[in-house]
């Protein structure tokens, strides 16, 4: 998905990691040469620092994205997807379950639903990595209640999934 988008800053592996950073935290570029998350201005140096290159890199990538119709498009348009509840689940009274897997398997997400319904749990929140974005595919789903731990065995008997972890 992110293939041609990443293969457009072959040359340029700094800017590749902007690139990669920005996909990550759902960041977009405007017109006016801003790196924003929603309507809210992010600084470019201290984005520069996260990922431990200089200023004007960003400042390059930007000019980069905005020169191109396609790339420009994509960074114009991202939005920011919200508070991934995971981290917070504790003290909010929720379950949580990572699955680590086989992203290329299909309806992964549709036999955990099945289960968890079987098991009258609701999923509140699902995110998953974009495979081309990390090492590890895996799936993480916050629950309106905690999961029982006899569930991990049917969640593991699911064809593509390999990890199963509860918080």
């Amino acid at each position: 998905m992110w293939k041609k988008t990443i293969e457009k800053f072959e040359k340029y592996p700094s800017q590749q990691k902007v690139v990669l950073k920005l996909l990550q935290l759902g960041l977009k570029v405007t017109e006016n040469k801003k790196i924003c998350c929603g309507d809210v201005e992010i600084n470019m140096s201290s984005l520069a620092k996260s990922i431990n290159t200089d200023r004007r890199v960003i400042v390059s990538t930007i000019e980069n994205i905005l020169n191109d119709d396609d790339l420009k498009n994509i960074f114009a348009n991202i939005t920011p997807a919200g508070p991934v509840l995971s981290k917070i689940s504790q003290p909010l009274g929720l379950g949580v379950i990572e699955l680590e897997g086989l992203a290329e398997k299909y309806g992964i997400l549709s036999e955990v639903s099945k289960i968890l319904a079987d098991e009258r749990i609701s999923i509140l929140q699902v995110y998953a990595s974009d495979p081309y974005l990390t090492l590890t595919p895996h799936m993480t789903l916050v629950t309106d209640k905690l999961i029982a731990g006899d569930t991990i065995q049917l969640l593991l008997k699911i064809d593509g999934i390999t990890k199963v972890s509860i918080y």
